[in-house]
């Protein structure tokens, strides 16, 4: 009931800002009614040209549910977080410091004999060869070293597909040695920095976690993956990412096509999620999805109506977050007609 109450404090407010993208209190309602019957327990957020039209956090940030959620808190953005390390080798290769046919060991020289021809390209694709990863609690940076070097290739590079994390924590390694400062700084530096990113950051040892997690995410502490964010620091990275903030935006939109081994329809080639084009080849919209493993996200970006949606949850129902998101595309294009 309290939360339903809040749903009822929350519209009246929303619905002033909705008003000037044509939605009105019962689009909103109609929303907030799935999301109470439910069970969700997130944050949604919607941006529309760029103006934050709705930010809301409904649930609680502790499993005794004393702790109500707030723009403060952090969650696992799961996949989506790998689009930090492929921004960063973009970054790299874009102020010619590397390649993406250079060989990953000309950066790291220990790799083991069958990994020595990987290129950057297929670390960023996930056609390097290596193997998923394999998780433990608290796994660390050390122990994923440690499964790369003992790594035996599951096909030739560049010759298969296997989505491995041991290929962002090689990427997030090749920065390290390339730039000669930890992943952390480079990210803090050159893209929360940028992007007027506050809170979100990077956990690599027990010293770093955060009170301001919400519970629910599996324990690791492993470059260029365990990261944390809030929501409106996830849209923040999202605005510049697609507004030339932090590399050209034509330069992402080459990294789409070209996926040819992982049997996906429209999968990104970098790791940006899914996208979809129109005959012209104009992006029309993308959308990226990550778990870890009671939380979820969504990032959807509809660049024909400059609407951007990032929903964030903790209730281990990932469904919940695509059926939200439809229901809030539909009723603004119902809303447009």
């Amino acid at each position: 009931m309290k939360s339903y109450l809040k749903f009822l404090l929350l519209l009246s407010f929303s619905a002033q800002l909705f008003a000037s993208s044509g939605w009105n209190e019962k689009d909103l309602s109609e929303i907030y009614k799935y999301v109470n019957e439910s069970g969700f327990n997130g944050a949604i957020l919607v941006s529309h040209q760029e103006k934050l039209i709705v930010e809301e956090y409904l649930g609680y940030a502790d499993s005794e549910k004393t702790t109500e959620l707030t723009r403060q808190h952090l969650f696992s953005p799961g996949s989506v977080g790998k689009e930090f390390t492929t921004v960063g080798i973009m970054m790299l290769e874009d102020q010619g410091l590397l390649s993406y046919e250079d060989k990953v060991s000309k950066f790291l020289t220990e790799l083991p004999e069958w990994a020595k021809n990987v290129t950057i390209h297929q670390i960023l694709n996930h056609t390097s060869g290596f193997p998923k990863i394999k998780w433990k609690k608290n796994i660390s940076t050390t122990d994923a070293i440690k499964q790369i070097l003992n790594s035996e290739g599951l096909f030739e590079p560049g010759n298969g597909y296997q989505y491995s994390n041991l290929n962002v924590v090689t990427r997030a390694l090749v920065i390290e040695a390339l730039t000669e400062m930890p992943f952390s700084a480079f990210m803090y530096d050159n893209i929360f920095e940028p992007a007027k990113i506050k809170d979100s950051y990077q956990q690599l040892t027990l010293k770093d976690n955060s009170t301001k997690k919400v519970v629910g995410d599996y324990p690791t502490y492993l470059n260029g993956v365990t990261v944390y964010v809030t929501p409106i620091d996830l849209m923040k990275f999202e605005n510049a990412l697609t507004s030339n903030l932090l590399i050209p935006f034509a330069d992402v939109q080459t990294k789409l096509d070209g996926d040819e081994l992982s049997g996906q329809n429209n999968r990104a080639l970098y790791d940006f999620g899914s996208f979809s084009k129109d005959s012209m080849g104009t992006l029309l919209r993308w959308k990226h999805d990550g778990s870890n493993p009671s939380h979820h996200t969504l990032k959807f970006h509809d660049f024909e109506n400059d609407l951007v949606i990032i929903i964030m949850s903790s209730d281990g129902n990932k469904s919940t977050l695509y059926q939200i998101k439809e229901k809030i595309v539909e009723r603004l294009a119902a809303s447009a007609d």
